[in-house]
C-alpha cells in the first residue's frame, strides 16, 4: 500500500469535495473538457497549495479547483473562470 504524506492526504480529501461539487453541478461538468487533469488548490494551506502547484504537467488540459474552508470556491480552465463563488 502506498503511504501518502499528510499534505497529499489533505489534497486528496479536498479532491473528494471537488468531486461532490461537480456531481451537484452537472451544468458545470458539461463545460469541462472530456478528459482533464484536476489540480486542487487548498487556499487555506500554503504547504498543500505549493504541493499541488509543484506537480508535473501532464498531457491533459488542467482544471484548477480552488478550495477554501473545505468548500470549492470555483473552477478555472485555460480559457478563464468557469465558475467562481458558486459552491
Amino acid at each position: 500500500m502506498v503511504e501518502l504524506s499528510p499534505v497529499a492526504r489533505k489534497v486528496m480529501e479536498a479532491g473528494a469535495e471537488v468531486s461532490t461539487f461537480l456531481y451537484r453541478h452537472p451544468e458545470l461538468t458539461a463545460l469541462l473538457p472530456r478528459r482533464y487533469r484536476l489540480v486542487v488548490l487548498l487556499l487555506d494551506d500554503p504547504e498543500a497549495l505549493a504541493w499541488s502547484l509543484g506537480q508535473r504537467p501532464g498531457e491533459k488540459p488542467v482544471v484548477h479547483a480552488p478550495v477554501r474552508g473545505g468548500r470549492v470556491v470555483g473552477l478555472l480552465i485555460s480559457k478563464g473562470p468557469l465558475a467562481l463563488g458558486t459552491a
